[in-house]
């Protein structure tokens, strides 16, 4: 073996993937897992993302073996645990209700299953020291739980899970109940746990922004399948679908059906709130990629800008309908008599109620999608010079 290979080379070389093969799951008539194949790599802080109802819950159900699926196979490294029980997998599991035993302490809570499995002392207080001192809870071991606060009680809850040294960690929706400010403290403190401990995590969250801020790959599923499996910036640049598109990102998508077309040497896209000249290259890549000459076109608002003065050509008459300030940034509704749309700006530009702005595109920016199916047609990379956010007049009606 090369010195050169990886620790990940080294434990992929000895199949230690944890693997869903064709996993099916039904309830009478409700199929909630539908033949997924997803495999988690060795170390990785996986998250699976998707709306209620999406089957996110019972494919960690399914892991941690506290459900047996319908059809499919369940694989730890080689070895088949489809029908091993939950007691026997090595999982651990953080639900969103913080599972605690109230009349013990700090310490005792952690040490439960350590002292259950009968690990001998000594090994105990070594993962105690361990494990209180990686979630900072040292100086609230002798304490009892309800002298906690719900942000020390979650990390209590993350200790007794991690101090079973399990096989793969699991988070089901776990900071759901905190404050916003608690919640993304929480989310910080997970990637550095992950970063230390270098155990395999699977997070799962109906937030995006969540998944977006921790996840080293996201599973996104939608009503029982897998629709995208890929690092996040890759779900969020290039999204599989529409849908896709719709669901992850700081803020919701635009979507207009359009249609392409050609007036003399010049391109343009037909919106229902008028005609868009395009650049050539953007065009023709989309033209080809299309089945016809009817697309999708998806510009997110943190892409999309406002203008107060037009520039002949460059620019789509709107009114500003509502507003939402996110600190340095505001969102705006803005809308015509046929469509409405979003744009981000900074606050400082500052725009009222039934002002007459101008909505700018970057072309840079836009995803296309098929219009029946859905599907990806054309998204740029907004990692290199050809994706690189341009000035945002690069737009125009006519």
């Amino acid at each position: 073996m090369s010195a050169a290979m990886t620790n990940r080379d080294q434990l992929a070389t000895h199949n230690q993937n944890i693997r869903l093969v064709d996993a099916q799951k039904r309830f009478g008539n409700h199929l909630a897992v539908k033949n997924l194949n997803l495999e988690i790599i060795d170390r990785e802080l996986l998250v699976v993302l998707g709306p209620s109802g999406c089957g996110k819950s019972t494919t960690l159900n399914l892991l941690a073996g506290l459900e047996r699926p319908t059809n499919g196979q369940i694989y730890f490294g080689n070895e088949d645990v489809t029908k091993v029980p939950a007691e026997e997998r090595n999982v651990s599991v953080v639900f969103q209700s913080i599972t605690l035993y109230p009349h013990k302490n700090v310490q005792e809570n952690i040490l439960f299953a350590l002292k259950l499995a009968k690990v001998p002392r000594d090994v105990q207080e070594q993962r105690l020291r361990e494990t209180a001192r990686l979630l900072g809870i040292d100086r609230y071991l002798s304490r009892r739980i309800h002298q906690l606060s719900g942000g020390e009680r979650q990390r209590v809850a993350i200790a007794k899970a991690l101090v079973k040294r399990p096989r793969l960690f699991i988070l089901d929706e776990p900071f759901s109940s905190l404050d916003a400010e608690l919640r993304r403290e929480l989310r910080g403190e997970i990637v550095r746990i992950h970063r230390e401990l270098q155990t395999t995590m699977l997070f799962v969250t109906h937030d995006q922004e969540e998944a977006l801020s921790i996840a080293d790959r996201i599973a996104l599923m939608k009503q029982g399948e897998l629709v995208q499996l890929g690092p996040a910036l890759d779900i969020y640049e290039k999204p599989a679908t529409s849908w896709v598109a719709s669901f992850v990102g700081p803020h919701r998508i635009n979507l207009l059906d359009v249609e392409l077309g050609v007036d003399g040497d010049q391109p343009y896209v037909q919106t229902p709130a008028g005609r868009l000249l395009i650049e050539r290259p953007i065009f023709n890549r989309v033209q080809q990629a299309a089945s016809s000459q009817r697309v999708m076109l998806g510009l997110r608002p943190e892409f999309s800008g406002l203008s107060a003065s037009a520039t002949p050509g460059h620019s789509l008459p709107v009114e500003v309908y509502t507003r939402q300030h996110l600190g340095n940034e505001v969102l705006y509704h803005v809308k015509t008599d046929n469509i409405t749309l979003r744009a981000v700006v900074p606050a400082t530009q500052h725009f009222q109620f039934g002002d007459l702005v101008n909505f700018e595109i970057s072309w840079n920016q836009a995803l296309w999608f098929d219009s029946t199916s859905g599907q990806l047609l054309h998204a740029p990379s907004l990692r290199d010079g050809a994706g690189e956010q341009q000035p945002k007049a690069a737009a125009g009606i006519v």
